[in-house]
């Protein structure tokens, strides 16, 4: 794949819907879905972008009562497109280029009133509510002022209209379509919709939300959860996951010390136990050790010192009571002069004990266990808590290659991920042993901080990468872009030293950096050129740069447009690249570019333009 093919490709897109007819329609969509199947993204976002323009709402506003919308074939083609493009994991990417595009480029024009422009915009697609609520939610990520304020004007009526709609409805799931969405899809939404959660919030107070969470459990309960696809319902439906196993805390407690060690080691029932007893439970090593062999516990297996830790990093604050326990003879187990005093788990005193107890642990073992349902790093403060155990019982070089290898429960792997990319003065990746992203051809240093050095490794963009594909790629997407904000010159040699990797993910991100660092890093040519020279994914690469270039050039604003065409031809020009790009099908940036290039003694634009005549002729 070259450039001139992409470019036909796309052309060729552009064509196919211009001509299109009620005779032509099927065959037209198989001639388009082929183009995109072959080409990628790259053909994918630009059949959303070129279908965008050929929606004339104020058209559509000023005629609703006469226009017959059956007639209308592009407005056809996109709602047919709309439901299964929602449910794509890139869907924000491609709806966001679609719109920010046309509007920059005045292709596709807001209403002169834009009151119900919204509204109006998702009746024509015959959206349902929840597919409403998910494409305004995703065009709350436009660049475009007028759309983001829409948006936030849309949200504060449809949102509470769609929960009210779910709570006081019998069947208000199955209603709004929730019930029916992918499992990976609702869950961002649920995300989504928590960021507007509050008491003091007009738009939905936390009863409401709380309300469409329960609905929620009942068609999700904890025994489907364990099924692997719907494990990344579990931090949201089940956050504290306290799993009884048929077996209530008070049967436990009633007579803790007849019960069985099999019994305590059933999975999830020994950190119930020590959640009743509180923080006081790790007060000291001697009430640790002593609760642990009352439990007929002296030999511990990995697993349960998993879940033990896992439950712990869960609930690091919040515990206010303490549930007393008493041994065979009656005697209370813990006595502590100071109730009060224990704040959080001292997970220092919890993994002494364990090695007192069991001196052959293998906490290797106990770190491959945290691979459960339930393993989750909310926060600083559990993100500190098992950095500190772990700290305690062994070496991080001995278990960080287990964090970045494939977990079942990637879920809770990526939660890990993100707390210590969010904070690396906690737990930085680049102070660990890992395949190093190298630096050598950059001119100038990066910024020596922590939150740059934590994405040194290149095991780390690899891994978020794989877990991307696993249907978590909109979470995925947004780790990477808190990174590109402080270390974008890094994630983006990183990307291109994955030779033996290209996703889709991995494609827009670069695309994502390159407008980045283009008008004034000092890393910006010796960048772009490893990026032109790289002997892997050749053609892909320099599609994919010659078009982030066009793309930066197409999005520029009258003031910026001339400025920004100067600098994308000293690029090209500096990667010798004028030749190829001036190859491609002559669209507007490339005849603009030409010009450029004429007046700046580059090119012969007349030869060039008889030259382009004739290969059409």
């Amino acid at each position: 794949m070259n450039l001139d093919a992409v470019s036909l490709a796309l052309a060729q897109i552009s064509f196919t819907i211009k001509s299109l007819s009620k005779n032509n329609f099927k065959n037209s969509i198989t001639e388009i879905s082929n183009l995109i199947t072959e080409y990628g993204f790259e053909a994918e976002r630009h059949l959303y972008r070129t279908l965008l323009t050929y929606i004339d709402l104020q058209s559509i506003e000023e005629n609703n009562s006469i226009l017959k919308r059956s007639d209308n074939i592009h407005l056809n083609y996109l709602q047919q497109e709309i439901s299964s493009l929602i449910l794509k994991p890139n869907f924000i990417t491609l709806i966001c280029y679609a719109f920010d595009t046309a509007i920059t480029q005045k292709s596709f024009k807001l209403p002169s009133s834009s009151n119900g422009f919204l509204t109006l915009l998702c009746k024509l697609l015959k959206l349902n509510h929840v597919q409403e609520l998910i494409f305004v939610l995703a065009l709350q990520n436009s660049i475009h002022t007028e759309i983001q304020i829409l948006v936030h004007e849309h949200i504060q009526k449809c949102l509470p209209d769609f929960i009210q709609t779910i709570i006081e409805f019998d069947h208000g799931l199955k209603e709004t379509g929730l019930i029916d969405l992918p499992v990976e899809v609702l869950h961002l939404l649920l995300i989504q919709i928590r960021q507007y959660v509050s008491n003091e919030s007009s738009i939905l107070n936390v009863e409401q939300y709380e309300q469409l969470l329960n609905l929620l459990r009942k068609e999700y309960p904890i025994e489907r959860i364990g099924n692997n696809n719907l494990l990344i319902l579990l931090p949201i439906l089940y956050p504290s996951n306290i799993i009884s196993n048929d077996l209530t805390s008070t049967q436990i407690l009633s007579d803790s010390s007849n019960l069985s060690t099999a019994v305590w080691q059933m999975d999830g029932i020994l950190s119930e136990v020590i959640l009743e007893m509180g923080y006081d439970f790790t007060s000291s090593i001697e009430h640790c050790r002593n609760a642990l062999v009352h439990f007929g516990l002296q030999e511990l297996k990995p697993s349960t010192i998993a879940r033990i830790l896992s439950s712990m990093i869960k609930t690091h604050s919040g515990l206010t009571e303490n549930t007393t326990i008493y041994d065979s003879n009656g005697i209370e187990m813990i006595t502590n002069n100071d109730k009060n005093s224990s704040q959080t788990w001292n997970v220092d005193t919890f993994v002494i004990a364990i090695n007192d107890l069991v001196p052959t642990v293998n906490w290797k073992d106990v770190v491959k266990e945290f691979d459960h349902p339930g393993f989750l790093v909310r926060d600083r403060q559990a993100l500190i808590l098992l950095v500190t155990a772990l700290r305690r019982a062994l070496s991080t070089e001995q278990y960080i290659d287990l964090l970045y290898g494939r977990w079942n429960n990637v879920e809770g792997q990526l939660s890990w991920l993100a707390q210590a990319i969010r904070y690396p003065d906690v737990f930085c990746f680049g102070d660990h042993p890992a395949h190093p992203v190298l630096i050598d051809c950059l001119k100038h240093p990066l910024d020596d901080t922590k939150e740059t050095w934590t994405w040194r490794s290149l095991n780390l963009i690899e891994c978020l990468l794989r877990i991307a594909d696993t249907g978590l790629y909109p979470i995925v997407l947004e780790i990477f872009k808190h990174g590109i904000q402080r270390s974008g010159e890094l994630i983006f040699l990183g990307l291109l030293q994955l030779h033996t990797i290209w996703t889709t993910l991995k494609q827009e991100l670069l695309q994502l950096i390159i407008p980045t660092f283009l008008p004034n890093s000092p890393n910006a040519n010796p960048l772009l050129n490893y990026m032109w020279n790289s002997q892997h994914h050749t053609t892909a690469l320099r599609t994919t740069l010659l078009t982030a270039l066009a793309d930066w050039y197409n999005r520029s604003n009258d003031n910026e447009q001339q400025q920004r065409l100067s600098r994308v031809l000293e690029i090209v020009q500096d990667l010798k690249a004028l030749p190829i790009l001036l190859a491609a099908q002559p669209i507007t940036f490339i005849l603009d570019l030409a010009c450029l290039a004429s007046r700046r003694g580059y090119l012969k634009l007349d030869k060039w333009l008889s030259d382009k005549l004739r290969e059409h002729q």
